[in-house]
C-alpha cells in the first residue's frame, strides 16, 4: 500500500482520539467557550485571529473527523493513481472544515472557507 494513505489514516485517527478525549475530559462544562485562542491578525483592521469551540461545534469537528476516517478507509483501493494528491486535498478539506466550524471572527471564517474550497476543484 503506497503511504500517503496510512499518514492521512493515521492524522485522522489522532486528530478523531484527540477531539473525542476533549469532549469526554469537559463533560459538565460552564462557560461559554470550551477552548479559546486569540492573537491579534490584522489590528489595523479590526481583524483577530479568535478560534474557540462550544457544545455546537465540538460535534461537528467530531463528526468531521470520523467522517475524514470513513472516507480515507473507503478510497482505500478505489484510488490507485495519484493517491498521495488525492489524501492531501482530502487532509486540506478536513483542515478547512475544521476551521470553518471553530472560527469566531468573520474574516477568518471566509478565509477558512476559500481554503476548503482550493482543494475541492481538484
Amino acid at each position: 500500500m503506497p503511504w500517503p494513505r496510512w499518514i492521512s489514516l493515521l492524522v485522522l485517527i489522532f486528530n478523531f482520539v484527540l477531539v473525542l478525549t476533549f469532549w469526554i475530559r469537559l463533560d459538565g462544562h460552564s462557560g461559554i467557550w470550551l477552548a479559546d485562542v486569540r492573537w491579534d491578525w490584522i489590528p489595523s483592521l479590526g481583524i483577530r485571529f479568535h478560534l474557540a469551540m462550544d457544545g455546537l461545534s465540538l460535534p461537528l469537528v467530531v463528526l468531521t473527523f470520523f467522517l475524514g476516517i470513513a472516507s480515507v478507509v473507503c478510497s482505500w483501493h478505489e484510488i490507485q493513481e495519484r493517491a498521495g494528491f488525492f489524501h492531501f486535498n482530502l487532509l486540506f478539506i478536513l483542515a478547512g472544515i475544521t476551521g470553518v466550524f471553530v472560527s469566531v471572527d468573520f474574516f477568518l471564517f471566509y478565509f477558512f472557507w476559500e481554503i476548503m474550497l482550493v482543494p475541492c476543484t481538484f
